[in-house]
Formats: C-alpha cells, sequence, structure tokens
C-alpha cells in the first residue's frame, strides 16, 4: 500500500520519512560517534533540514539503539577516573630505605608516580652499566688470559731454543775454541766466519733473553713468598697471642731456631732455604712428624684431669712444752693418792687402783 492511499484509509496519519543520502566522499562505516553525526547533519542540510531537527534526530536514534542505551562513560568505565581513596598505595622505590617509608607516605600520589619513574629508569641505567662493566671486565680478563698464555708458551720456548743453538755449535763450529781459530777463521774462510759470528750474535741474544726471564720469575717468586709469610704470620698471631708483641716474638723465634729446629736435626743451610721458600718440606718428614707427636703429649697433658694433692704437713703442735708420753697418766695416779691419804675413803681408793691398771697398759 502507498502512502497516499494509506493516509486516504485513515489508518496513518504519520508523514512519509524522507530518505537521505550521504555525500558520496562519506566512508563506508566511521570510526566515531561524532563523525557520523556530522556527516549526517551534512547530508540533512543539503536536502533542507534544519540542524536542530538532525541533533535531535540522531539523538534518538542512539538511543534507540540497546548497545547506547547508557551514558558513554557509564557503559565503559573508562573515561571515568576512579577515586583516588580506592587506589591501592604505590609501594617504595627500590633505591629507598624502609626507613622512608614515613615520608614517602606524605607524598602525593603524582609525586609518587614521578619519583617511582625516575627510581625504575635509574635502577635500569645501574643495570645497563653494571652489564657493561662485567662484559669489559671478561673483555680484559680474557686478554690477560692470553697474553699470560702467550708468555708461559715463549719462556717455554727459551730453553730448547737456547739447546738447539748450543748443539748446532758444537756440531758446525766444533773446531773454534780459542781466538786464535777465530783470527785463522776470518783470514781462511771469510764466509764461515761471518756464519760463525751471526751464531755467536744469536746465542748472546738467546742467552740474555733467558736470563732476563729467570730473573723476573725469581723476583716475581720472591714477592709471592713474602706475602704468603706475612699472611700466615697474621694466621699465627690468632693462635700465639706472643708473637703480636715484638721483643717476645723475637725471643720466641730464637728459640726455636736454637732450641728446636737443631735439636730435631735441622741443618742452618736446611733453615736458610726454608725461611726464604727455597727448600721444599715434605709432611711426611720425621722432623715434621716428631712435631706431631710432640704437640699431641703437650695436648694430652694440658687435657689430663687435675689430680688434688694433700699437704704433707707435721703434726699441729700446742704452744708450750710438750709432754712425755704417758705423764698424763701418771700425773693422775700421784693426784688419786694424795687424794686417797687426805681422805681415806674406798672410792677414792678404787679410782686410784683403775689409774693405776690405766698406766700399766699405757706403758
Amino acid at each position: 500500500m502507498s502512502d497516499e492511499q494509506a493516509a486516504a484509509g485513515g489508518e496513518d496519519t504519520t508523514p512519509a520519512a524522507t530518505v537521505i543520502a550521504l555525500d558520496a566522499s562519506a566512508p563506508e562505516s566511521f570510526d566515531s560517534a561524532e563523525r557520523a553525526v556530522a556527516s549526517l547533519v551534512a547530508a540533512r542540510e543539503k536536502v533542507g533540514i534544519p540542524a536542530e531537527s538532525a541533533d535531535d534526530a540522531t539523538a534518538e536514534d542512539e538511543l534507540s539503539d540497546e548497545d547506547n542505551a547508557a551514558p558513554p562513560e557509564e557503559a565503559t568505565g573508562e573515561d571515568k577516573e576512579a577515586d583516588p581513596a580506592e587506589k591501592p598505595p604505590l609501594e617504595l622505590p627500590r633505591s629507598w630505605t624502609k626507613d622512608r617509608a614515613e615520608i614517602w607516605a606524605k607524598l602525593d600520589p603524582a609525586t609518587q608516580e614521578i619519583l617511582l619513574e625516575q627510581d625504575r629508569k635509574a635502577s635500569i641505567d645501574v643495570r645497563n652499566r653494571q652489564n657493561e662493566l662485567a662484559e669489559e671486565r671478561k673483555a680484559v680478563q680474557a686478554e690477560r688470559a692470553a697474553a699470560e698464555k702467550a708468555r708461559q708458551q715463549y719462556e717455554s720456548q727459551l730453553p730448547a731454543l737456547m739447546r738447539e743453538l748450543e748443539s748446532v755449535n758444537q756440531q758446525a763450529f766444533s773446531d773454534i775454541k780459542s781466538m786464535n781459530d777465530v783470527v785463522k777463521l776470518q783470514a781462511e774462510d771469510p764466509f764461515r766466519f761471518q756464519a760463525w759470528q751471526v751464531h755467536q750474535m744469536r746465542l748472546q741474544a738467546t742467552k740474555a733473553e733467558t736470563d732476563r726471564v729467570t730473573k723476573e720469575n725469581e723476583a716475581a717468586q720472591q714477592s709471592k713468598w713474602v706475602e704468603h709469610v706475612q699472611a700466615e704470620n697474621a694466621k699465627a698471631v690468632e693462635f700465639i697471642p706472643e708473637l703480636a708483641d715484638k721483643d717476645k716474638a723475637e725471643r720466641l723465634t730464637l728459640r726455636v731456631a736454637r732450641e728446636l729446629l737443631p735439636d730435631l736435626g735441622f741443618k742452618d743451610s736446611e733453615l736458610a732455604a726454608l725461611a726464604n721458600g727455597k727448600e721444599k718440606l715434605s709432611i711426611y718428614d720425621h722432623r715434621i712428624q716428631r712435631l706431631f707427636a710432640d704437640s699431641l703429649k703437650l695436648r694430652d697433658i694440658q687435657n689430663a684431669p687435675k689430680a688434688v694433692v694433700k699437704p704433707d704437713l707435721p703434726p699441729v703442735q700446742r704452744p708450750g712444752v710438750a709432754r712425755a708420753p704417758g705423764s698424763d697418766k701418771a700425773a693422775l695416779v700421784q693426784s688419786l693418792t694424795d687424794k686417797l691419804s687426805s681422805s681415806g675413803s674406798e672410792r677414792d681408793a678404787l679410782e686410784l687402783l683403775i689409774a693405776k691398771r690405766a698406766s700399766r697398759r699405757a706403758s
């Protein structure tokens, strides 16, 4: 049914909707609602519809859609900022110590975020620098190891080269033993003389280099030995406090050198070589084993229980002249005799008899 027929029949009096065509340059889809509304308004203006009506119609169309029923802010929640009170507190920066937590809590969130970002960048920079230094250190160590290996290889070849040159000298120039032989060689065979001279120069240069390397190695070994002695002496002080005192340490060292070591069988030459690190001493050396045995005996003595010794003292003497044995009983008999003579009682006679018998048993 057409629109005119519907209106004549009285069924629908609503005016027919106007079809609006978008501009040919309009895209097939819009990336935002604002651009879609602007394009629709422009198209309505071309057909003579006011912009207000376009806005109202657009608003009605948007509100009729289920997806846009709610306001954009309420639908997505992305543009609406959360309440600052609901945000969890930011953690303390890694470079800050815990005693600064109170100061950190007083800062506003914006300042905290700035400080956290700076701390994060500083930590990354420090890690990068540490990694760079570690790589440089590895490179330096690798170069040193390569140089040390090359040096050792060079030094190890010097003795072999010296032996080879000496062997060639014995084989090719064994007839040249004195200066007269050299003069004769120069006069009779200049070319062989020149070869001999070059060979002697090589011998001298190789020997000088060998001597230089030997001296350097000896100096390095001596330096290491001094460091070893100092470190061991420092450890010895922990167990032997007397060594911390210079005078006591000197006296103790002299006693060891004069009394103990010679008694064990060490010679002066051996002691000097041991003191300089040139002498090697095995732990199985019989003198070292004697030291171990003596040390164990001393430890047993120190750990033995202490025996209680009773003093052997003479009996206690009372003041005055010492009485002879039995003098007390004799005095008692004499006293009872005098008493009986004066009293004449039977009781005193009985006591006198008992005292006499006791005196005879004691004698």
